[in-house]
Order: C-alpha cells, then sequence, then structure tokens
C-alpha cells in the first residue's frame, strides 16, 4: 500500500493557489469572485473593542482532482499544499493543524465526479453554521455550477438547526457525504466556497431574504437566559431589574430557526449575555435596542458589527468574573466565562437606556 503523506504547504485560499499555479486554469480550476472585499462602514457608535476595517468577499472555487481530509474537512490540492481559509481550525502557529500531525493520511475510499465542501470545524455552533458555513450555500447558488452533493462535518448527535436551515435551502440528507476520523476522498471537481472569518454583508443579507419570511410587530422585550456556560450567577438579581420592565425569558435552545427569526423581528428591546443566540440580531427591524452583556475575560465585537449591519440601537455591559465553570476550566479558553452583574450598576445602566 502506496502512503500519502500530509501537505507540504499551505495556500491562504483557492485564490491564492490558483493566482500562484496559472497553469491550473488550462486544466480545469475555475475561480468564481462573486462578491468582493468591502469597507466596513460602521452605522453605530461604541464598539466594545476592535472590529475588521473591511468585510471580506465571497468566492467559489473548483479544484481537479482535488482532496478532503479528516472529520474536520481539510482541503487539499493537487500539489499537495492545504487550502487554509477552507480547513480552518483554531490553531497557532498554523504548522499545528491536525494535518499536519499525521505522519501519513489514510488511502483515498471514495472519488466523486463533482462534489462541494460545507465542512466547519465548529459548524455544529449556530453563530459559525449561519454566517460560516449556509452563506456558502450562497455563493455555491450565485457561482451557477451544478452542485448537488456537499460534505458536511458529522457530529455525535442530531443539531436541529443545521437539518431545518439545510432542509429549507432544499439540501435533502441523501446529499449530504458526512465526514468522519480517516476521511479521505478525492474528486475530478471539489468545489470549494471561501469560509467568512466575521460576518459579512452580503452573508447578512442572504440570511434576512432566506429566513425573515414574515415580520412580527409585537414589540416584546426579551431576555436571553442561557443554561450550560457564559450563565448570569446572580441571574435572579438580573431578572428583578428587568422584569418590571415588561421583559420576558426565552430559551433560543428550544425554538426552531424559523421561530427564532420570527421572534426577534418583533422584539423591541433584547437583553442577554454574549452567545451565538445573538446571531438572530440578523433578524431585527432597525433601531431595536440590544444589550450585549460581557464577562471582562472575553470581550467581542462580533454582533456589534451585525447590529451596524441592521442600524440597531446595540449597547454592551462588562460585568464581574468571579471564577470560571467546568466546561471553560477543561478547555482552557475564557470564552465561556461566566459573569457576575453588579445590581445597582446594572439597574443605572438599564435607566440611561431609557426602555
Amino acid at each position: 500500500m502506496i502512503e500519502i503523506p500530509p501537505p507540504h504547504g499551505i495556500y491562504d485560499s483557492v485564490k491564492d493557489w490558483v493566482d500562484r499555479n496559472i497553469e491550473t486554469v488550462s486544466k480545469g480550476a475555475v475561480l468564481k469572485e462573486i462578491y468582493f472585499p468591502s469597507n466596513f462602514s460602521r452605522r453605530i457608535n461604541r464598539p466594545p473593542t476592535r472590529y475588521p476595517s473591511k468585510l471580506e468577499g465571497g468566492t467559489v472555487g473548483v479544484i481537479p482532482d482535488g482532496r478532503v481530509w479528516g472529520q474536520n474537512g481539510a482541503i487539499i490540492t493537487p500539489d499537495q499544499h492545504l487550502i487554509w481559509d477552507a480547513s480552518l481550525e483554531f490553531v497557532h502557529p498554523r504548522s499545528n493543524h491536525s494535518i499536519f500531525q499525521e505522519k501519513a493520511l489514510p488511502p483515498i475510499s471514495h472519488h466523486y465526479e463533482q462534489i462541494a465542501d460545507l465542512t466547519h470545524v465548529v459548524g455544529r455552533n449556530y453563530y459559525h453554521w449561519m454566517y460560516e458555513v449556509i452563506p456558502r450555500i450562497h455563493l455555491l447558488q450565485e457561482s451557477g455550477l451544478p452542485v448537488e452533493r456537499y460534505i458536511v462535518r458529522s457530529e455525535p448527535d442530531h443539531i436541529p438547526f443545521q437539518a431545518e436551515t439545510l432542509q429549507h435551502l432544499g439540501i435533502a440528507d441523501g446529499q449530504l457525504i458526512k465526514t468522519y476520523e480517516g476521511f479521505h476522498i478525492q474528486a475530478d471537481q471539489l468545489v470549494v466556497p471561501s469560509q467568512p472569518s466575521f460576518a459579512t454583508k452580503w452573508g447578512y443579507d442572504f440570511l434576512r431574504k432566506t429566513f425573515l419570511k414574515e415580520n412580527s410587530f409585537e414589540n416584546k422585550r426579551i431576555y436571553i437566559k442561557r443554561n450550560w456556560s457564559r450563565i448570569i450567577t446572580n441571574e435572579s438579581d438580573l431578572w428583578e431589574i428587568l422584569k418590571p420592565y415588561g421583559f420576558i425569558q426565552v430559551e433560543l435552545e428550544t425554538l426552531s430557526v424559523a421561530d427564532q427569526a420570527r421572534l426577534f423581528s418583533g422584539a423591541e428591546v433584547i437583553v442577554g449575555a454574549h452567545g451565538a443566540g445573538l446571531v438572530n440580531l440578523t433578524f431585527c427591524r432597525p433601531g431595536t435596542k440590544v444589550l450585549e452583556i460581557f464577562s471582562p475575560t472575553y470581550i467581542t465585537s462580533l454582533y456589534w458589527a451585525i447590529s451596524s449591519l441592521g442600524n440597531l440601537k446595540h449597547h454592551y455591559f462588562i460585568g464581574d468574573f468571579v471564577g470560571g465553570n467546568r466546561v471553560q476550566e477543561t478547555r482552557g479558553w475564557s470564552g465561556l466565562d461566566n459573569i457576575t452583574i453588579h445590581p445597582r450598576k446594572f439597574a443605572a445602566f438599564i435607566r440611561n437606556m431609557k426602555l
């Protein structure tokens, strides 16, 4: 049996591969620029931290004899390079990518004429799925390429929002090829839509057009309750402050994507700790007030940027960190730290929002 070595280099993107190997075009390589990068035009003030000055564009590439390896879906070119933006793992330096830890790759198990890549290392997370997987289907649609089968990352359990959104877009389960440990396939034409690393305007527009089917005008005031990480440790104190303002509590994990879109489209105020559920700010009406609560150990402008795209009124409150949680302690990442609020400070902040 001939051993297949791991890649010996990295290209940033399919575009980078084509630009540096122009002869591949004559061999069937294709690169379609669907959206060009654009300047980020902020529409609201007070970003909680730094944000990109440019928003990414979107491309679709075709790699003749391209390969996909591993559960996370690493993309390998014919000249034995990894395509980084479509094979992203949260590692530094890049040489720590899981594919470079292999002495040899397993034999190619299947060969396809044409197949498209939709893998993502953390596609089980609602934000990453909605902004970094689903918009890639839009790129494929806009490319005009007749894709019928898709590679997705396998998960140990059923994830309802993945099934719902794919079905809504007309992709049946029988069209999916799911990865696994030791997965290694090759295609005559491997179709690779670029994978955004931040929310994009074209992704925002596509999500609204696709999943916001009707507007609600109920003017609800919503508090998003979290149950497993980034929990407000003294949530009863927070709730005593919010309740007189007419807030309701919601657990978004219990709702379909369609119901979440409908709920947020009818909200006038949304309060919640930073988390993937705030993806649904995408479906809000302009002028909706948003209060995002952070731990001081992890602050990001992600949902401020989405709020800016929708012209929402984004506010943020930074709570206190009084210790991690079991999930955080096992992963070594501060992004899951729990949050404690100072009741008097929080009450004053709510009053200043003029609800």
